[in-house]
């Protein structure tokens, strides 16, 4: 097993509220609406347990199994995972601007896969820009949910 580890960050705005833009990028339920391959999801107060549908990508198969904690400190929204072969965390601070709220988003995603002790020094150049590029397609979909 080799961890595999993929970052994105970006400042953007969108036309809502302070309170609005917190309360959609900060609702669990939202949250595990716009992640993709999700099979399955749970609820337990601010912990979403996350079960991904199998990915196969020829040389990895692999199904994400993982909690994440998600909570506001103020205007920052802190999110950490607690167990599982994905670890998942983050911040997003939220600031009133004109015409909307601004958003600094960053986000770092580990995934533990079964590949071969030789095999994972050629991936980790791959992965980490196809898990940073699933994080950036994840803010398009939560921030064209919010228009």
């Amino acid at each position: 097993m080799s961890w595999f580890e993929g970052t994105h960050a970006e400042t953007f705005t969108v036309p809502a509220d302070l309170e609005a833009a917190k309360a959609h990028f900060g609702n669990v339920n939202t949250i595990a609406a716009h992640t993709e391959h999700l099979a399955s999801h749970t609820v337990d107060g601010d912990v979403v347990h996350f079960v991904l549908e199998e990915q196969n990508h020829q040389v990895v198969v692999f199904t994400g199994d993982f909690k994440c904690r998600y909570a506001f400190d103020g205007d920052t929204l802190v999110w950490t995972s607690e167990g599982g072969n994905t670890d998942q965390s983050g911040k997003a601070t939220f600031r009133a601007v004109d015409g909307g709220t601004e958003i600094d988003y960053a986000e770092t995603v580990k995934v533990d896969l079964d590949v071969n002790a030789m095999m994972a020094p050629m991936l980790k150049p791959l992965m980490g820009p196809m898990i940073g590029y699933e994080i950036k397609e994840y803010l398009k979909r939560m921030r064209k949910a919010l228009v």
